[in-house]
């Protein structure tokens, strides 16, 4: 019993999640705002993962907070409830910003509890976050359809709603912490990209994560565009989750037998065909077959990026780098491709935004080639 907890929380957040954010820039659009302060709202979640991640633990450790999780979810329904009222950028952008700032703790916290309750059964993680993607496909089609045939206001109550019973589960869930700042962070960090496969590599990543973050970020205004309603917006989130699970399956055994390489690669020239297709696509049925793809994009390039950051990090330094990964692909990438983005949508449309996003993918996928390979990746069996 003590691990229904942490597969209800991981299916109610999901849930939230997957009735505010692929509709929420739908509203934002619907209330006067342009693409690029929508790419500005976007860019808020990458900018809140680099400044406020590490000053959550920091944070934790001066109050001597100990069950932060259900707090932090409370903390993000509050400013999505009143989002359905608020008028102005301004407005918006302050809500959007106290949101993001309280969501950046949820998913490290939850996995914290969560591999508490596993204890020395560590390898059932998957077990229970896979309950998340139940929840995220089931409620991306179902809000798709019920916005489509009543309206967009439905998310801010239906958010708050979801997101409750979240925050329920999580009080029956093991006390969670977040890993204070390391001071030493930024020394780290100096010493991984003295080495130019480590520069390389995280530069690489970057770019590709630039152009997964224009696809998140952009498809719901670019499906709309082509006159998708939410139905069709739903289901193409459905089918890129979908697509992940044979990747994520699959990856290990590519990653014995060929490494880490192969996959980066892979990641980028497939998100760079993806771009091509929304570049050209006549109809919204063109992009939910390139949404297949989704999972030779995302799950390749971070399932492969997590094992190379581990494999170029010098011993000792194995944490930092694969902070420094995530921080690139969630943090920079997200902040910067959203708010550059945004413009670029705006001003060009969206056949310029996804050529540039394929133009970066590339770029990406050749750069990861020239990370030189100097030792075998070793993955557990």
């Amino acid at each position: 019993m003590k691990l229904l907890a942490p597969k209800l929380f991981y299916f109610y957040w999901f849930v939230a999640l997957g009735v505010y954010s692929p509709f929420v820039v739908l509203y934002y659009r619907r209330v006067g705002l342009d693409e690029a302060q929508i790419g500005l709202l976007l860019a808020l979640a990458g900018i809140t993962q680099i400044i406020a991640g590490p000053l959550w633990g920091l944070l934790a450790d001066t109050l001597r907070l100990r069950r932060l999780l259900p707090l932090v979810i409370v903390c993000t329904l509050v400013p999505v409830a009143l989002m359905g009222r608020a008028s102005g950028f301004a407005m918006i952008f302050v809500l959007a910003l106290v949101h993001a700032i309280f969501s950046v703790a949820v998913s490290p916290l939850a996995d914290s509890a969560t591999l508490t309750a596993l204890g020395p059964q560590r390898e059932r993680y998957g077990s229970q976050r896979v309950w998340g993607a139940v929840g995220w496909g089931v409620s991306t089609v179902v809000a798709g359809w019920l916005v489509e045939r009543f309206d967009l206001g439905l998310i801010f109550w239906a958010y708050p709603l979801t997101g409750a019973f979240a925050a329920f589960a999580a009080l029956a869930m093991p006390r969670a912490e977040l890993p204070a700042g390391d001071v030493k962070l930024v020394a780290a960090a100096r010493t991984l990209l003295k080495d130019p496969r480590w520069a390389w590599f995280l530069v690489s990543a970057l770019l590709i994560g630039c152009s997964g973050s224009l696809v998140h970020g952009f498809l719901s205004l670019y499906l709309e565009d082509l006159g998708a309603g939410g139905e069709q917006i739903g289901l193409a989130y459905l089918v890129a989750s979908v697509s992940e699970l044979p990747v994520m399956a699959l990856s290990p055994l590519v990653l014995r037998r060929w490494g880490a390489r192969p996959l980066l690669v892979t990641a980028g020239l497939v998100y760079a065909v993806r771009m091509a297709i929304y570049v050209v696509a006549p109809s919204p049925s063109w992009v939910l077959v390139a949404q297949l793809s989704h999972g030779l994009c995302f799950a390749a390039m971070w399932t492969g990026g997590v094992v190379e950051a581990q494999r170029l990090a010098p011993p000792g330094l194995e944490a930092t780098a694969q902070s420094l990964f995530g921080t690139a692909v969630f943090g920079i990438a997200v902040a910067l491709a959203n708010t550059i983005g945004g413009v670029i949508y705006r001003d060009f449309g969206f056949g310029a935004l996804f050529a540039a996003a394929a133009v970066l993918a590339v770029i990406g996928a050749f750069g990861m080639l020239l990370v030189r390979e100097e030792q075998p990746v070793v993955v557990p069996s």
